[in-house]
């Protein structure tokens, strides 16, 4: 489980191709960095699995497998971008996010951005699956791309966010623009519910 509050960036030394899959190296800074193999990071939002590490921690492999690949933007990664990062959460963790999963649930793209206070702040818009869109509401939380954020306001297939400093500067939300792809994870509540109010066969 994770909160949802990006612990850091890293940025992707190599990605190779497997026949199933993609195998991602990837470089960063951690606090207090207590990486083991077997570990679960949030990457952009994803549970992944480190398979290798090195340098205390500070590179480390995971693996995406092929279902992986189409249910998040993995497949779009390139060398040299920036993902975010959060260890899984301790029983002694904070909770200053909201519940994450780390399964995905769908992507989703921006729409349009609008710069205020002279660029400090930034609202975007996003279009998501419409399978999606009954889970999103208003003052509601979503995960994008790893980082738990509220919706100001939803509509059929889109919402809007509004991004302040701290989250434009320490997650790769600064490199957000229209056609960007993002990893959206739907409230784990709003999942639940659904399907305990299901009609029992």
């Amino acid at each position: 489980m994770f909160t949802g509050l990006v612990e850091t960036k890293g940025t992707i030394l190599e990605i190779l191709d497997t026949s199933d899959g993609r195998d991602f190296l990837v470089t960063t800074s951690w606090v207090n960095s207590d990486i083991k193999l077997g570990d679960s990071i949030s990457v952009n939002g994803c549970c992944q699995t480190v398979t290798e590490f090195s340098d205390e921690g500070s590179k480390f492999r995971f693996y995406s497998t092929f279902k992986t690949l189409e249910l998040t933007n993995f497949g779009l990664l390139k060398v040299g971008e920036e993902v975010n990062l959060e260890r899984s959460a301790l029983p002694t963790t904070r909770l200053g996010g909201h519940i994450v999963s780390g399964h995905i649930d769908g992507i989703g793209k921006i729409l349009t951005l609008e710069k205020r206070e002279g660029g400090s702040v930034i609202c975007y818009t996003v279009s998501n699956d419409s399978v999606l869109s009954k889970y999103i509401a208003p003052r509601g939380s979503i995960t994008v791309d790893g980082i738990s954020l509220t919706v100001v306001d939803s509509r059929a297939g889109e919402f809007d966010l509004v991004l302040i400093p701290e989250t434009l500067k320490k997650t790769n939300a600064k490199f957000w623009k229209p056609g960007t792809i993002l990893n959206l994870e739907i409230d784990l509540v709003a999942r639940y519910l659904e399907q305990l109010l299901k009609p029992q066969q």
